[in-house]
Parts: structure tokens; sequence; C-alpha cells
């Protein structure tokens, strides 16, 4: 997720105003769940190695993708329908698209990382040689951990919009620190991969994408 929108303050009006909140908070919570069952795939890949349990997950979490892809769909109907203000309805729109791609991105790297199964004979056979190479596997575990606490912390924002909505920024700033320590993960897990690079099989590595 990046630049998430600071939403325009706008008081919540109607009922189809509130209709198309209640739909978003729906939605978020669609995408908390995708994220959860990622991580739950990233935990049965790298720390329980059981590669038939991770691609059964990852079918969940295409299903649940799916379900948040049509709440997303519903909230831009239902979006048109309530007399928002044109800047609260752009913030709520491009917050909805943030939410649709977390999902998809979610999904995507699941489908990315499913497809090299030799992935967890590569890190094996790197830890048989360097057992500092562990490192790997525990970081790609911390960061699917933080993709679902940041989500959660983006949920809670939305859950804000209806009923708290002055407390929304301070939440959206939750999620911004969240993305930076994910940020901060992501460039380490990057420096594990290039340092422990020559204890990996350069065949399979080349086949699981490290």
């Amino acid at each position: 997720m990046r630049e998430i929108p600071m939403i325009g303050i706008s008081p919540i009006g109607g009922g189809k105003e509130r209709e198309a909140l209640e739909t978003l908070r729906k939605n978020a919570k669609s995408v908390v769940a995708t994220v959860k069952k990622f991580e739950e795939m990233i935990i049965a890949l790298f720390s329980e190695r059981d590669m038939k349990k991770a691609h059964a997950l990852g079918r969940q979490v295409t299903e649940l993708e799916t379900k948040a892809d049509k709440g997303r769909r519903k909230f831009t109907s239902n979006l048109g329908k309530g007399a928002f203000l044109p800047t609260f309805r752009g913030d709520l729109a491009r917050l909805a698209e943030q939410l649709d791609n977390v999902a998809d991105t979610a999904e995507g790297v699941t489908r990315a990382i499913l497809l090299r199964e030799k992935l967890l004979d590569a890190l094996s056979k790197a830890e048989k040689k360097q057992k500092k190479a562990k490192a790997i596997r525990e970081s790609m575990v911390k960061m699917a951990k933080l993709a679902t606490q940041t989500t959660e912390a983006l949920r809670g924002a939305i859950d804000l919009l209806v009923t708290n909505i002055d407390a929304t920024e301070t939440k959206l700033n939750e999620v911004e620190k969240l993305e930076h320590e994910s940020d901060l993960l992501e460039q380490s897990l990057l420096g594990e991969l290039y340092e422990y690079e020559k204890v990996l099989d350069p065949v399979r590595r080349a086949n699981s994408g490290l």
C-alpha cells in the first residue's frame, strides 16, 4: 500500500452515504481476511515447510480475493449514489482502490511463490551450508505478519469513518508507520538474499526467483 489518502473531513449525511461506508467497511474486512490467509500460507511454506498445506491456503487466498473484488465493485456503485462532497468522494474512491491493490498483491504474490516449488529445497540446501541463511525464511514470515498488521490498521481507519471520523487521520498515520517498518524489513531481506547468494544453488536460485 502506498500514498494512503488523508481523508477530507466531511459530515456523513443520509442513508445512502452511510450505506456506502458500510459497504466499504465490509470490503475492508474481506481484504483483511485475504491478507491473513496470505500470512497463513507464508507460515505454512516458510516455517512449517508444508507445500501441500501452502497450496491449499493459496487457493483460499484466491477465493477471498475474489470476494473482496466483488465488494469493491459494490462500493464503487454505492459511492455514486451518495451525496458526498467531491473531495471526500475522491478520497473514498482512492481508499477503496488501495484496498483492492492490497488484496490483488496478496493473491499475486501467493501465485508467484507457489509456482516456485523448488524454493523450499533451495533454501534447505542453503541452510545446510550456512545456518544463518534461515534469516530469509524468518524475514518472509515477519513481512507477512506486518502486512496483516498494516491491513488491520487500515481497516480500523475505515471503521472510524463511521464512528469517529476525526480520529481517522491518526489511524492512517499508524498505517504509514507500519508501511515504513515493512519497507525497512524488505530492504533487510534483500540484503540477506545478497549475503547468502553464494550458498544458494545457482540453478535452483533461478527457478525459485531468489
